[in-house]
């Protein structure tokens, strides 16, 4: 298609033939076949580089929603192009680079980073490669298709003190301290008084001059269920909001080595013990089951592990072993939960 300024060339060169054929001046009709032969060269210098291109893709099965995944697009050229702008990603996130020059049998490597604006699961492409030929008259568009997929987990963020302190007797554990018994070596410190002479580790208290200590840790295991409310009620939004949340309290688990999974009831029970198998079943998840009060009662029979509820609101039902946690409607990106331990829901 003409660009603004081929655009004018051609109402230009219209208005000119319409003016050398009312004139019959020949002077005007060299002018227009000047302006028409400006306007072929514009179309075959933007249309023929497209047609000896070929695409390749390299990119990560994986990014996360809010930050850049890096891509890389090689164009081959058989015939050699230049002034080529590549567009790349998938629907929402795309990304544009400026090709100078692929040389004839050479090839040209691209780093693209499209920022994804929200989770899911998405085909990569379509490649679309824009050609301005050499004048600028024109512009060609040749799109390429992949049939590469890309998954994108939602966004983790700190979980919040106040939550975090709730649950660190669930991610922690009085089994977490550290002690003094020979259970499981976990490093060693300077020597105090009171400390058994036979925990003296030699060697590294020669090496230092001082006196050092073993210590030792009890091995941590604590059991932790995160159910996401899928309730088919709930809007998108909602469960956009929930989606992040759970994922920031796995996280928070996982930096805790807890023994966390991600359970789920839509009719059947369900387990996402796997950190990466959790966060791809978060990344397309949609509001398609039933109310929580009723995911609650189902699960609870099937598993014995402390519940942490993720719900789209604070109308949870009074069970015991079950921690609710709510994320809240209009808070900022670093604020996506809050905590309801009374039933009330508070921001922090």
């Amino acid at each position: 298609m003409p660009t603004r300024e081929g655009t004018v060339l051609l109402i230009v060169t219209g208005a000119i033939f319409l003016l050398a054929t009312n004139l019959m001046s020949g002077l005007l009709f060299v002018l227009n076949a000047l302006l028409v032969a400006l306007m072929v060269v514009g179309v075959v210098t933007a249309v023929r580089p497209l047609g000896g291109l070929t695409v390749t893709h390299r990119a990560p099965a994986r990014g996360v929603e809010g930050q850049p995944v890096a891509m890389q697009v090689t164009l081959s050229a058989s015939r050699g192009s230049r002034f080529l702008v590549v567009e790349d990603g998938w629907a929402g996130a795309r990304a544009r680079a400026f090709v100078p020059v692929v040389h004839r049998g050479g090839a040209a490597t691209l780093a693209l980073s499209p920022v994804p604006e929200r989770r899911g699961q998405f085909a990569l492409g379509p490649t679309e490669i824009l050609s301005r030929g050499l004048v600028g008259l024109v512009v060609a568009r040749r799109r390429i298709d992949t049939p590469e997929r890309i998954t994108i987990w939602p966004r983790v963020t700190p979980v919040p003190n106040v939550v975090r302190a709730y649950l660190a007797p669930v991610l922690d554990g009085p089994s977490g301290r550290r002690t003094r018994e020979p259970v499981e070596l976990y490093g060693v410190r300077d020597y105090r008084a009171g400390d058994s002479l036979a925990h003296v580790h030699w060697k590294s208290s020669a090496r230092r001059g001082a006196l050092v200590v073993r210590e030792f840790e009890r091995p941590t295991d604590p059991r932790v269920a995160v159910v996401i409310d899928l309730d088919r009620a709930q809007s998108p939004a909602r469960l956009d909001a929930a989606v992040r949340a759970a994922a920031s309290l796995l996280w928070a688990a996982r930096e805790a080595h807890a023994d966390s999974t991600l359970v789920t009831w839509n009719g059947a029970f369900a387990e996402h013990a796997a950190w990466e198998t959790a966060m791809d079943w978060l990344a397309g998840v949609t509001p398609s089951g039933p109310p929580v009060s009723e995911v609650l009662a189902a699960i609870r029979e099937r598993t014995q592990r402390h519940l942490i509820v993720v719900a789209s609101s604070a109308a949870i039902p009074p069970l015991p072993d079950v921690t609710p946690v709510v994320p809240a409607d209009e808070a900022g990106p670093y604020h996506t939960l809050v905590f309801t331990p009374d039933g009330q829901v508070q921001a922090c």
